[in-house]
């Protein structure tokens, strides 16, 4: 018996075919693009579901498909677009990195207060989400035949099923959504000039969608009627994934930006605008903050100024600590998000010397990114959500520097785990759960996610590090009120 977890990401769809014990038969991957124009960022949705499909086929390959019994989804958020009367699409899917729609999120603010749409939805307004969006394209007359506005989880599963069904991980992102009564909100659908009948329908993560249509199966080269559960959100997966799945858990992925969700009983809203969310998990709460251009201020620098791999990156920086001990770097080369919310502000080095040199540098950016998750563990204690140990995924967790530097500057354990792709991981144990192989989602961690590495805190690096961080954010206080102004 199988298992497939689907994973719908920004740049490709990942797919993992997995056995009744937990283990991971094979892979498939099939990457698309992004087609952007200025701030229009934009996507074929069609290319989710051909990448999704190819992805299958691959992973598939030397199988038997017939003993596929479940497929479960993880997919983007607030990436939308339009369906017509006959279920096709209208343009492209407008993604979450448009920003075409700001003059929408402000009349939306407007209207109803940010008080009143971040504590509904769990989110701050911007123009990212599809509340925006959505009354952007209404706006338009491109969209004037539409009868449906999709996000990505729900455009898959019509897809596949033929019922366009969302969770509420994802619906929540679409800030529509009231995260406590788990329905769609009237004020934000007013505001957004949209109506319940133009919105999918929510069940649980977990929940039948459908059998497999003829064509979807075809497809995907499996048997028609192959039972669809509805997913999540790509992060909320991926805490699935990397076994984040008690309270005082926290996952760190660290893509591009890096993203943090601690794990809690309770939704925690706070001044710095933390995205509370209900968890998959029965009775807890993810509450997210994303740290902007994070893993990106190294690609950049490495781009920019490095020739040497990653590998030799890693080996170079490990002896620079005393050598960088007066150097910092601060990774807001696009502003800052949270916990700040500045827009203006920008990327810098200081404390630059005639001795220093680019492996100095890229030190310094990790420690940078590592002081901004101490930032952020230390927003997350001061509203309640204490952290006990942090599960970390994405491309930092290839640097074994960089995951010791962060372990010692947060001074919480650090767990890598041994399979990368926790997305699509996460998406196959919803799956597996939802068809009785596992009792619930601890059952399933316990025996699908294996830890390849612990990293904990050297206590000569942790007190080097608590006194540069001080010093780190006593700079900060200076050069934040030149952004400020």
């Amino acid at each position: 018996m199988y298992v497939i977890g689907l994973d719908i990401g920004t740049t490709g769809a990942k797919a993992l075919l997995v056995q009744e014990d937990g283990k991971i038969l094979s892979k498939g991957y099939r990457g698309y693009g992004l087609i952007s124009d200025g701030r229009k960022i934009e996507q074929r949705a069609e290319d989710w579901s051909e990448a999704g499909a190819a992805a299958i086929h691959e992973a598939l390959e030397g199988f038997n498909p017939i003993l596929v019994k479940a497929i479960s989804l993880s997919t983007q958020g607030s990436s939308t677009v339009a369906i017509d009367g006959n279920g096709r699409t209208i343009g492209n899917s407008l993604t979450w990195m448009d920003s075409r729609s700001t003059a929408e999120a402000d009349y939306i603010e407007d209207k109803l207060g940010g008080d009143y749409i971040y504590h509904t939805s769990g989110w701050r307004i911007t123009a990212a989400h599809d509340a925006a969006k959505i009354r952007y394209m209404k706006s338009c007359d491109k969209y004037a035949d539409a009868k449906l506005f999709l996000s990505t989880l729900d455009f898959m599963n019509l897809y596949l099923t033929g019922n366009p069904i969302i969770d509420p991980t994802n619906a929540s992102m679409r800030q529509l959504f009231n995260i406590e009564t788990n329905d769609w909100d009237e004020g934000l659908m007013n505001a957004s000039n949209v109506t319940r009948d133009e919105l999918p329908r929510s069940l649980p993560t977990g929940g039948f969608v459908g059998g497999l249509t003829g064509q979807a199966a075809k497809d995907l080269g499996l048997t028609a009627g192959t039972p669809v559960f509805n997913g999540a959100h790509d992060q909320y997966c991926a805490s699935i994934g990397a076994g984040a799945v008690s309270k005082g858990d926290m996952l760190l992925s660290a893509g591009t930006t890096w993203v943090v969700m601690g794990i809690g009983d309770k939704p925690l809203f706070t001044k710095s605008f933390i995205a509370p969310g209900k968890h998959p998990v029965d009775d807890y709460y993810g509450a997210i903050a994303s740290l902007t251009c994070s893993g990106g201020s190294l690609q950049w620098f490495k781009n920019e100024f490095i020739s040497e791999d990653f590998k030799e990156i890693d080996s170079k920086v490990l002896t620079r600590r005393d050598k960088t001990k007066e150097l910092f770097y601060y990774p807001y080369l696009t502003g800052i998000n949270y916990p700040d919310w500045n827009f203006s502000a920008k990327g810098a080095f200081t404390g630059l010397g005639l001795e220093h040199d680019r492996f100095d540098l890229a030190r310094a950016i990790m420690e940078g990114v590592a002081f901004g998750v101490k930032r952020a563990l230390l927003d997350y204690s001061e509203n309640g959500y204490i952290v006990q140990k942090m599960k970390l995924i994405g491309g930092a967790a290839k640097s074994r520097t960089w995951c010791q530097i962060i372990a010692s500057v947060t001074g919480i354990d650090i767990e890598v785990n041994d399979e990368s792709d926790a997305c699509a991981l996460g998406a196959a144990m919803i799956a597996a759960k939802s068809i009785g192989l596992f009792t619930d989602y601890h059952d399933a961690a316990r025996k699908m996610v294996g830890i390849k590495e612990v990293f904990k805190a050297d206590s000569e690096d942790q007190k080097y590090f608590e006194d540069k961080y001080k010093n780190y954010q006593a700079m900060w206080q200076y050069m934040s009120k030149y952004y400020e102004k």
